[in-house]
């Protein structure tokens, strides 16, 4: 019992600097965004282009103190799954593509072997920026077509 409430302890420090600590904000798109962590965020740019049941979607990643999209940061992880409509174990492949500008990340996600109508997905990103120690953490809501 005493290593049970330890790790609930561990997991709730861990939680609490997480993207999830924070409240999520709309863009103009009504798309979802969760601050990241150590005082930055990911956020859709553009629309997700969608063909043959592929969606491209670009991301930045915007330093919250200055608004300036983060250049040269290193994404380390990335993943897409159904979390929003409540079924997160719905997962997609997901892969970098190459910059399509300072600071955008691009991203091919193959939703639509997974799910075959338009719904809303979670892209979920841990990044390296330079000069930060810690890992920065985001989410974006985007609405994806198959």
């Amino acid at each position: 019992m005493k290593s049970l409430l330890i790790g609930a302890a561990v997991a709730s420090i861990l939680f609490a600097g997480s993207t999830l600590s924070c409240a999520a904000a709309t863009d103009t798109n009504g798309m979802m965004s969760a601050p990241a962590s150590a005082g930055y965020r990911f956020e859709l740019v553009g629309t997700p282009k969608t063909s043959g049941g592929r969606s491209m979607v670009s991301i930045k990643l915007v330093r919250t103190s200055d608004k300036q999209p983060v250049v040269g940061a290193i994404i380390i992880q990335s993943r897409a799954d159904m979390g929003p409509i409540g079924m997160a174990a719905m997962t997609a492949p997901i892969k970098p593509m190459p910059a399509t500008g300072p600071g955008v990340y691009t991203f091919e996600v193959s939703n639509g072997t997974v799910w075959n109508k338009p719904d809303k997905w979670a892209l979920t990103f841990a990044a390296k920026v330079q000069g930060v120690a810690r890992t920065v953490h985001g989410t974006v809501v985007v609405r994806l077509s198959p």
